[in-house]
């Protein structure tokens, strides 16, 4: 169903900002106003007035139920829904056809759509959307804490899941196999990112996935999974080694450990995200191991993996202030040593009442048995 007062707060600083209307063309904004997704998530947000869905003919009459909106322009071919998008836009804009329209500009829009959009309206000015939507979705409300809690207990089905499986000889890919079906049976939406079963020499990647690359004894390896639940995502990263450890991975694990819990000691409201950062980057330069340690251990999470503050990709969000509501992960990066491999370990808290709670509860010994 729409819900009017983020339209109403999504309007107001859109107005702020001159923007004329807002053209959604991703899944996590559309999930947002409308609190439901679709496969073609398409819909314009006007400056003033109601929202424009555009979606397929055989779904009108779910749309106008579930959703709540009047105006909803249907489509019988993809031509069709680009068709009514730009004439919407034209409507609008009037006779000059000039107007100011926001896009999210991230990972998840559709390029060649856009593309289409600018070539179509070329007197449209097309802006980033972010401004509007970011603060606008970085406090969370108590529906929403309550998905992101029900993603994070899926991800600890999916970890121990993980553990069970871990053995010399299986696959990263069948690991990875078991542990979204694992979720998928838990409740899960599918996930965010793909499942990350990095191991050996791919413990030590930035970014990982499930390759056919069989476990072996000895082996650290980094799994990663961020489960969607209704739209929203929680984050969960352990670090496992298959058999008894060696004295250089066993402190590399202890290292992290201490680091991820000088990260959290530091999210309180007010703070800098890059004091998140600092915090875990002292730990890893006292131990030793501070040229290998990559920026950014802490980001933002909710209805995108990856929410502002995003200072792996955006440096200037180390400067972002936390502030009580906000969702946010601590343990992002992996601390990868040539010679060694990698471990990563992330968690999911609220920032609430001045301190961070913790959404993700997985306790799993770092050591897995070689015969489970």
């Amino acid at each position: 169903m729409l819900n009017r007062d983020r339209l109403q707060k999504a309007q107001s600083r859109m107005r702020e900002r001159n923007i004329d209307a807002y053209l959604i063309l991703t899944h996590d904004d559309y999930i947002y106003f409308f609190g439901e997704d679709r496969f073609q998530p398409r819909a314009v947000i006007p400056a003033n007035g109601p929202p424009i869905v555009v979606t397929f003919q055989g779904e009108e009459a779910e749309v106008r139920e579930s959703i709540g909106v009047d105006d909803v322009k249907i489509f019988g071919t993809v031509g069709q829904q680009i068709k009514d998008v730009v004439g919407t836009m034209r409507e609008m804009a009037g006779n000059n056809g000039s107007m100011t329209v926001g896009v999210q500009m991230w990972f998840n829009t559709p390029a060649f759509l856009l593309n289409l959009f600018q070539r179509a309206n070329p007197k449209i000015k097309v802006v980033d959307i972010a401004p509007v939507m970011d603060e606008l979705r970085l406090v969370k409300d108590e529906e929403e804490v309550r998905l992101i809690q029900e993603a994070a207990r899926i991800a600890a089905v999916g970890m121990n899941t993980a553990a069970a499986w871990l053995r010399p000889g299986i696959s990263e890919n069948e690991v990875g196999a078991e542990i979204e079906y694992a979720m998928r049976k838990a409740g899960g939406h599918g996930v965010a990112t793909p499942v990350f079963v990095n191991s050996g020499i791919r413990s030590g990647w930035l970014h990982g996935t499930a390759s056919d690359k069989l476990v072996e004894e000895g082996d650290l390896v980094v799994v990663d999974v961020v489960p969607r639940y209704q739209g929203y995502c929680a984050n969960l990263s352990r670090t496992f080694v298959v058999g008894p450890p060696t004295p250089q991975q066993q402190e590399l694990f202890d290292v992290y450990r201490r680091a991820q819990s000088a990260g959290i000691a530091a999210v309180r409201p007010g703070a800098r995200n890059g004091d998140i950062d600092a915090a875990a980057r002292k730990v890893f330069t006292d131990a030793g191991y501070g040229e290998f340690y990559i920026p950014g251990i802490s980001h933002s999470i909710g209805l995108d993996f990856e929410e502002k503050p995003r200072p792996t990709i955006h440096p200037a969000d180390f400067s972002f202030k936390l502030v009580d509501g906000m969702t946010l992960t601590v343990g992002h990066s992996v601390l990868s040593v040539p010679g060694i491999g990698g471990v990563r370990i992330e968690d999911t808290f609220l920032l609430t009442n001045g301190q961070p709670q913790p959404l993700t509860h997985c306790n799993i010994p770092f050591q897995l048995p070689i015969n489970p």
